[in-house]
């Protein structure tokens, strides 16, 4: 091999490494793993939120920011995203970059997010998660402000309307939103 190629192999294994261990760090800190919304369910989702110009939206564990960028584009509103993990996160900057989208995202643990001046939270978290959010939903959220749970609800707060998106499936295929 030449010295070339062992450089090449060398700096894919440390960045291998490297996200592979922010990977494990984000699952630490926040209880949740990487795992991208279905995409035959983001158009449902969308359309659950019931967003209006102007709005802010906040999606706490954004991963790729995909939902961030289709409900700036389609609906003008602005997006706040959180992801722990760098590779997540890296590609959220590049497709919001490509995509010209009006959304900051943030690497940061999101339970140190402050939801205050947010319309809107969407979240696709565990259980155990979202039974964590609940006091801070109740804390920070303002009068009004709306989260929208993909697959897995609250467990001490009823939601205000539930949607199934698909009989193939009907647990995981859950939209909770909730009113606060």
């Amino acid at each position: 091999m030449t010295t070339i190629s062992l450089i090449i192999l060398l700096f894919i294994v440390v960045f291998v490494f490297v996200m592979s261990v922010s990977n494990i760090v984000g699952i630490i800190m926040t209880g949740v793993p990487f795992v991208s919304s279905h995409n035959k369910d983001v158009n449902a989702i969308l359309s659950a939120m019931e967003l209006a110009p102007g709005q802010v939206i906040c999606d706490l564990g954004c991963g790729k920011a995909q939902i961030l960028i289709k409900a700036c584009k389609r609906y003008g509103v602005k997006g706040i995203g959180y992801e722990l993990s760098l590779w997540p996160y890296l590609w959220a900057r590049i497709n919001i970059w490509l995509a010209r989208a009006d959304v900051k995202i943030y690497l940061v643990n999101f339970f140190q997010a402050d939801l205050g001046k947010v319309d809107l939270v969407y979240c696709y978290l565990f259980p155990e998660v979202m039974a964590k959010l609940e006091d801070k939903f109740k804390k920070e959220l303002r009068s009004g402000a709306r989260v929208v749970s993909y697959a897995f609800k609250m467990p001490n707060i009823m939601p205000e309307k539930t949607i199934v998106t698909h009989a193939d499936n009907v647990e995981l295929g859950k939209i909770f939103i909730y009113k606060f």
